[in-house]
């Protein structure tokens, strides 16, 4: 979101809406959420508007959040489907000299594999042994590094054993397509089999080896960014515009050609200023493992001005690009990230293919916890029970992902991120009124809550009609079905919201006339 915002508009807009967005309204979000579902014995916020609402609108919100959730999925598993299926030649500056890395997305798919290989081991030993966490982590960290660093080789030498797949630097466009294509269909089987598998075995001891991928990532960073600003020779500098203009610059960003500045800017940047996923995690996941309501803060305001310290990150890897220049996202974070841990002395080749891995893994870590809170939402909405259960919840939730990435057009990923963008950041608008309701039954201060919720839905719902407007074109619905379900998806979420909306006003008027006794939890 960042480095296609940076791309854009410049990366002073983007960087003042991390800031502001993070700081006003994603802190308050993330926490509102928490605090919420620990009031309410860590239920969901769909839960929290069932109590305060009404049972149409907690049934609505449910139907939104799942919606929301499935394109979470689609635009993710393509993103992550892309790193696989990677091939660029980076021109880089190695010790004062031009030099250019080979990378391809076959040594991304070796270091991704050895990712979830470890976490199961690392889940395994941590259950049936005594094992101390730490050193488990500590020899799971290096043997990944090891993996990313042979990966290359690794990949080459399976290729040249069958296994074309997992070396694409020789395939055309199409076949380039193709690949992602049937990567994106791995994934979810993938998707599919972590949804269902035990948190223990996989989920958990993956959150900890990604933890330490996610510091260590933002030490680099920070200490190459510091070091390098100090060195003559090999200083980087920020030499992108600051600002291009209030409509996108079609040739960094062709993706997003002639779209405005207002409303895009603030669906393009999500996770990183505000993310109405975090309050589906945060609530009656998060809070089930809260040990006191003083660890709330640190966690959700926390957490969230931590994630904007990775967006402001992956934005400098923009602003150190040469101007008038453009790049997929992947390629330019590994890029940025390969610069400024080169800084400090760290081999080039290893630090792109560390910075690929790292953006593939921040990105696929969402898809299965996706897919298993899509699948406890379905099974909230249709009661669907047990295993079997489980598993028809999953199929259903993964369905439209698979259809999707099957028959979207080439070059259509943009539209996809756009409609992910607008489905989180109502979401997110969503929650907050969620907890202004909350917050208002319960005789508590409102306005925090209450003033980000009314902009992120002016914001949305105005990115929602002009999605509607560009899908309604007579020419491209005659040729691409696609824009057909795209234009029926953004009249849904738009009328979902409008009626969750109206849901939280008619209770406002009702406590108005007839104020009723809610304890203040």
């Amino acid at each position: 979101g960042p480095i296609l915002a940076g791309l854009a508009f410049g990366w002073l807009p983007a960087l003042i809406w991390i800031l502001v967005g993070s700081i006003l309204i994603g802190g308050v979000h993330d926490t509102g959420a928490l605090l919420a579902s620990i009031r309410h014995k860590a239920g969901s916020i769909t839960q929290v508007v069932r109590e305060h609402m009404s049972r149409p609108a907690y049934l609505m919100f449910l139907i939104f959040v799942w919606i929301a959730l499935v394109y979470v999925i689609i635009a993710f598993a393509d993103v992550t489907a892309s790193t696989f299926g990677f091939f660029e030649k980076f021109s880089v500056i190695v010790d004062g000299k031009p030099d250019i890395i080979p990378v391809n997305g076959g040594a991304v798919a070796i270091g991704a594999t050895a990712y979830l290989l470890l976490s199961v081991v690392l889940g395994l030993l941590l259950r049936y042994t005594k094992l101390k966490w730490w050193i488990g982590l500590i020899g799971a960290v290096v043997l990944l590094s090891l993996t990313i660093w042979k990966a290359p080789d690794l990949a080459l030498w399976l290729s040249n054993h069958g296994l074309s797949f997992l070396n694409p630097s020789g395939n055309t466009t199409d076949q380039t397509g193709a690949l992602i294509k049937r990567w994106d269909q791995v994934l979810l089987v993938y998707c599919f089999i972590a949804s269902i598998t035990p948190m223990w075995l996989l989920l958990q001891p993956r959150g900890v080896i990604g933890a330490a991928f996610l510091y260590a990532t933002l030490l680099f960073g920070i200490v190459g960014a510091i070091v390098g600003g100090f060195t003559n020779a090999q200083s980087l500098q920020i030499t992108w515009p600051m600002f291009s203009g209030f409509f996108a610059n079609p040739v960094t960003a062709p993706g997003m050609a002639g779209v405005w500045l207002f409303p895009f800017l603030f669906i393009t940047i999500a996770c990183g200023a505000c993310s109405g996923f975090h309050s589906i995690v945060a609530s009656g996941t998060t809070s089930k493992q809260v040990r006191t309501e003083k660890d709330v803060k640190p966690i959700g305001y926390g957490a969230m001005l931590l994630e904007a310290m990775v967006a402001v990150f992956a934005l400098s890897c923009v602003m150190v690009m040469v101007p008038d220049t453009t790049g997929k996202p992947d390629a330019i974070y590994a890029r940025g990230i390969g610069n400024f841990m080169h800084m400090v002395g760290i081999d080039m080749k290893f630090a792109i293919a560390f910075g690929l891995l790292a953006f593939s893994s921040f990105v696929f870590d969402t898809l299965d916890v996706c897919t298993r809170l899509g699948r406890y939402v379905l099974q909230e909405i249709t009661g669907l029970q047990g295993k079997v259960g489980g598993a028809v919840a999953t199929i259903l939730t993964l369905a439209m992902p698979s259809l999707y990435l099957a028959y979207m057009p080439p070059k259509s990923f943009m539209t996809f991120w756009v409609l992910f963008g607008t489905s989180n950041q109502l979401l997110a608008a969503l929650t907050l009124i969620g907890v202004s309701v909350w917050l208002w039954r319960t005789g508590r201060p409102v306005w925090f809550a209450l003033l980000p919720a009314i902009f992120m839905l002016i914001t949305t719902s105005t990115a929602l009609v002009m999605n509607f407007l560009a899908f309604f074109d007579k020419q491209q619905i005659r040729h691409d079905g696609m824009n057909i379900v795209n234009m029926t998806i953004a009249v849904l979420l738009l009328g979902l919201s409008i009626f969750v909306a109206f849901e939280a006003f008619r209770v406002y008027i009702q406590s108005r006339r007839a104020p009723v006794a809610v304890a203040a939890r």
